[in-house]
């Protein structure tokens, strides 16, 4: 029984995403991601082709994204994409999507084996799985963010070949986490946090095995790990074959000072932020874009955790060390993005797993019938309500997620409000532009022209057109907005009034809706409204 309800579920998942991963849009960092990836492929084969590693591509020393990410999977992508020679943008664009998600379902995987290990509970184990995957932002994302998603699913490998090397300590399960942490710190520099995390508990095992006479076996698996990694992180990084050190000190040197001006649209207000938005702002993203229930057991988790930890005082790392983890993961790496993220928290998707298994934490506190006040009935009663909230909680989830397909990155839960409308007071929205592609659509299906004249209000809306078929590419030019036929935008929370695109670009032809509030208009112009244009200095123009 227990092996076909996995079973059933997993093959499931599978199927959903094979039949949905064509239904996203193109977000704003697409091409820059892609380009990142064709660059280093280049240079790879320039490498293998001629034997020199000095010809690197051009200004990459100036590149902030070339500095601050590593190209391991995009590299993976732009070979795929050469390998079978697609000559049509829509085609990459799709491979890429599909690669994403059979990267992600391979993390839920081993997020069901990392939950399996700890809990020793197959249901809990699955229960866990289905958090991460009725969590509409990360499920959104797992079909076109190839960098925090893949971050995400090489975190969770991560974590779980450590725990592997702290039971078994053999050279094949230090080989296997080795490679976990290289593919880690070469997609995103921050993995740099799990080889830290391996030396202190690696150093923890050296103390405990000074009394268990194992001593020496640890020693000799710290040095093949420090060893390996090294090695691995050169290999998978083409960046540092020509001057390792010299270029591993700058990758770290730029991340520590990186410096982005941006704007951002939060609690109501639009901020600048270089490098120093508000202390709270991952934290009240993370509370109001899970589902509420996720965060209530994780409370419940960090109780039992801490009431935990009290109780084994006397050997406290020996029973809590799976615990001790899970917890670093999550608290540490929040306590470091405070300045270092803008658009939500997606750069922190990574501790979303820790947090989920934290909550599986507080599942289990509860089902065991711990919570007691006046009487023993309290438990009992506190276990049939968890699972009554739980199927709500589910069913809600689920129905927002299918109902709003392929939007799921809008989910925000009831902290913000009745439904989105509130949200949008206080929050940014389609901060990536994947509305455009819809949009784009319709004004394709029922506009017959041979060339339709067609003005976005940023860059993603030219993106999305790469996904569309070519005969519908070439009936779209782009204009300024006074020649245009129709304007698309997502509005992105502009500080001027939204009444002022209905003055200045004519009537509502198309808009889309999620939960009621529109995330994306298209306006027909008309002579009048050309000559009344008055331009709009995008978000991206803005100085402070």
């Amino acid at each position: 029984m227990r092996n076909k309800i996995v079973f059933l579920f997993f093959f499931t998942l599978l199927v959903i995403g094979l039949n949905i991963f064509r239904d996203y849009g193109v977000h704003y960092d697409e091409y820059i991601n892609q380009n990142f990836g064709c660059r280093w492929t280049w240079y790879v084969g320039s490498v293998l082709h001629t034997g020199s590693f000095s010809k690197l591509p051009k200004h990459v020393y100036d590149n902030g994204h070339d500095l601050l990410h590593g190209p391991i999977f995009e590299i993976f992508l732009a070979s795929l994409a050469k390998l079978f020679a697609w000559p049509d943008p829509r085609d990459i664009i799709f491979m890429r999507h599909l690669s994403i998600f059979l990267l992600f379902y391979i993390g839920v995987i081993f997020f069901y084996l990392l939950c399996l290990r700890h809990f020793r509970s197959w249901r809990l184990a699955l229960l866990g799985c289905v958090f991460l995957v009725l969590s509409p932002r990360i499920f959104a994302d797992a079909f076109y963010n190839t960098v925090d998603i893949a971050f995400l699913v090489f975190f969770i490998i991560s974590i779980f070949t450590l725990l592997l090397v702290l039971d078994k300590k053999t050279f094949f399960s230090v080989a296997l986490h080795s490679l976990a942490c290289a593919i880690l710190i070469n997609i995103r520099l921050i993995g740099l946090i799990l080889p830290i995390f391996s030396l202190i508990f690696f150093c923890l095992e050296i103390v405990r095995a000074s009394i268990s006479k194992d001593k020496a076996t640890c020693l000799k698996m710290l040095v093949i790990y420090v060893f390996l990694v090294s090695l691995l992180v050169i290999f998978f990084n083409p960046f540092l074959w020509l001057h390792p050190m010299s270029n591993f000190i700058l990758l770290i040197n730029s991340a520590k000072d990186f410096d982005h001006l941006r704007s951002d649209f939060y609690l109501g207000k639009h901020i600048w932020m270089l490098s120093k938005e508000p202390w709270h702002y991952a934290p009240v993203w993370l509370a109001v874009t899970i589902p509420l229930i996720y965060t209530a057991l994780f409370f419940a988790g960090c109780f039992d955790a801490v009431r935990s930890f009290f109780r084994w005082a006397v050997v406290p790392y020996l029973i809590n060390r799976d615990t001790l983890i899970f917890l670093l993961w999550f608290f540490l790496p929040l306590m470091m993005a405070t300045g270092r993220i803008y658009d939500g928290w997606r750069h922190i998707y990574f501790i979303y797993p820790a947090f989920l298994i934290v909550a599986l934490m507080g599942v289990r506190y509860i089902l065991r019938g711990r919570i007691r006040f006046y009487s023993k009935n309290v438990g009992k009663l506190m276990r049939g309500a968890l699972i009554i909230l739980l199927g709500c909680s589910f069913l809600n989830t689920g129905f927002f997620m299918v109902r709003y397909h392929p939007y799921q990155n809008l989910y925000f839960n009831g902290l913000v409000g009745r439904d989105i409308g509130e949200a949008k007071k206080n929050f940014t929205l389609d901060y990536w532009g994947l509305s455009y592609r819809k949009a784009l659509e319709y004004i394709l299906k029922n506009d017959k022209s041979r060339r339709i004249p067609i003005a976005v209000a940023d860059l993603s809306g030219k993106f999305n057109i790469l996904i569309l078929p070519s005969e519908d590419r070439r009936r779209v030019v782009f204009v300024p907005v006074d020649k245009a036929k129709y304007f698309l935008t997502n509005d992105m929370q502009s500080p001027y009034p939204s009444d002022s695109y209905r003055e200045n670009y004519g009537h509502e032809y198309y808009s889309i809706r999620v939960d009621g509030m529109k995330i994306m208009v298209v306006y027909k112009m008309d002579s009048l409204n050309k000559i009344n244009f008055c331009p709009i200095v995008w978000r991206t123009d803005m100085t402070p």
